[in-house]
């Protein structure tokens, strides 16, 4: 068994190798998250039975990917059993109990799972939410390009339940890139992994520029393309969206929000939405689309509204 390691401030202690997660450095405290390899049967108890997802009454779920895993997620959220078809530290493994289990076991924590990239700013994090392909990813690179540091992408996980407003924990060093977006950005890619086999992104390693703790969440970006907006835009704007707007589009921005629904309850997820519009502001940012060169400058442009009164990125 390797050694113990971190997600979300989450002790995780894993029978098979995760190079995704840092070494755990914390306290000597018991594993908050077993992960091991077994069988996984579908819940006894069955109260949905999806061709993918599996819920049974206890709360236990099975999420199966054919021809790659099964993954197993015990009823109070402490432990991960996969049952894979591949190579259990394999990319494509690895990539959905990152992605869809994580995202289960944040529902059952009760945190809140963005489909965001987050970093920071002003020694405070700024998300960026968007359906897949609307460049998350891609900003996250051209910030990191720049210096500053990450703390999620593609999956951002926010506690909004702490007295000081919400805070954003930390997932893990790697962002999810094309080749092509990569290179345009400047960032190595010299020996990367495939995120999946079948899917043209890489996974970059970036532990120099990751902030491994959390931090108070600052605004909340919704990215939108220009597409959405007249052909006369020329530049990328920044909009404030109405307390009910960042509701809708934070419902709608939560990672995996229809197994969410599934889990707790539609009303539920609406009024944590609600928590984080009552704490956090939100924006529209329509990028006109110029292609991956503009990237840097909108990162600049995004970085110069959070950090006037903070002392500079290091």
């Amino acid at each position: 068994m390797s050694p113990d390691l971190t997600l979300c401030q989450w002790r995780v202690r894993s029978e098979t190798p995760i190079p995704d997660l840092l070494p755990w450095g914390g306290d000597d405290r018991v594993p908050d998250l077993v992960i091991r390899l077994g069988e996984v049967p579908p819940p006894s108890d069955l109260v949905h039975n999806g061709p993918l997802l599996q819920i049974g009454a206890s709360g236990a779920c099975r999420f199966a990917l054919p021809g790659v895993a099964a993954y197993g997620v015990s009823p109070a959220g402490d432990e991960v059993v996969i049952d894979a078809v591949l190579d259990p530290a394999s990319a494509d493994v690895r990539v959905f109990l990152l992605g869809t289990v994580l995202a289960i076991l944040c529902f059952k924590r009760g945190l809140i799972p963005l489909h965001a990239s987050c970093v920071r700013l002003g020694g405070r994090a700024v998300a960026f939410v968007g359906a897949s392909g609307f460049g998350k990813s891609t900003l996250a690179g051209a910030f990191v390009r720049q210096g500053v540091r990450l703390l999620a992408d593609d999956v951002t996980v926010l506690d909004v339940t702490t007295p000081g407003g919400p805070l954003v924990l930390p997932a893990f060093p790697r962002l999810k890139l094309r080749l092509d977006a990569a290179r345009e950005l400047g960032l190595p890619v010299e020996g990367a992994e495939r995120c999946q086999r079948m899917v043209e992104k890489l996974h970059l390693p970036v532990e120099a520029f990751f902030h491994p703790q959390p931090l108070p969440l600052a605004a909340v970006y919704h990215l939108q393309g220009a597409r959405e907006e007249s052909a006369s835009d020329a530049v990328d704007r920044v909009a404030p969206f109405s307390n009910v707007e960042s509701v809708l589009a934070l419902h709608q921005g939560l990672y995996r929000m229809r197994l969410g629904e599934r889990l707790l309850g539609r009303s539920a997820l609406f009024a944590a939405a609600g928590r984080l519009c009552s704490a956090v502001p939100g924006f529209k940012l329509v990028h006109r689309g110029g292609g991956l060169g503009d990237l840097p400058r909108l990162a600049e442009s995004v970085a110069r509204r959070h950090q006037a009164a903070e002392a500079p990125e290091r």
